[in-house]
């Protein structure tokens, strides 16, 4: 049960030699992955740089669309006030006429109440005269005599 010692037969030169070519293998492997990562990476940044420009540039131009409807309608609204001002003078205008109109007409009907006035007292006393003349008369019916 004893072993007997195993021998190496290899130089040290080769085991080294070969130690040395599996690290450049290995070195080289490394540095092929080292690039395709940073090949990907670059895209990735580049696709994410020009997905960035794109949405930019969509809310950029959506602003400017928005911007541009509320311009548009600023500006109606205020064509629409301006409508609105012209309408009330215009309006005012009217009516400061036909005011006048109506105080003309007022003094005019005034000045016939007036003498309507005028008239019905007139009837009154020719009434009252009468009412009173008859009155003489059916009381004294010999007066003037």
């Amino acid at each position: 049960m004893i072993q007997s010692p195993v021998t190496v037969t290899y130089s040290l030169e080769e085991v080294l030699g070969q130690i040395i070519q599996k690290l450049d293998r290995m070195d080289d492997k490394f540095e092929n992955f080292r690039g395709d990562v940073d090949d990907k990476f670059e895209s990735l940044q580049r696709d994410f740089n020009d997905k960035f420009d794109n949405l930019q540039k969509d809310v950029n131009d959506k602003f400017d669309n928005l911007q541009r409807d509320v311009n548009d309608k600023f500006e109606s609204l205020q064509k629409e006030i301006v409508e609105i001002n012209i309408g009330q003078v215009r309006l005012e205008s009217e009516l400061k006429g036909e005011i006048k109109t109506l105080e003309t007409e007022v003094k005019g009907i005034g000045k016939r109440l007036d003498t309507q006035e005028f008239i019905n007292r007139s009837v009154v006393v020719g009434f009252v005269l009468a009412l009173a003349a008859g009155a003489v008369k059916l009381f004294f019916p010999s007066f003037p005599n």
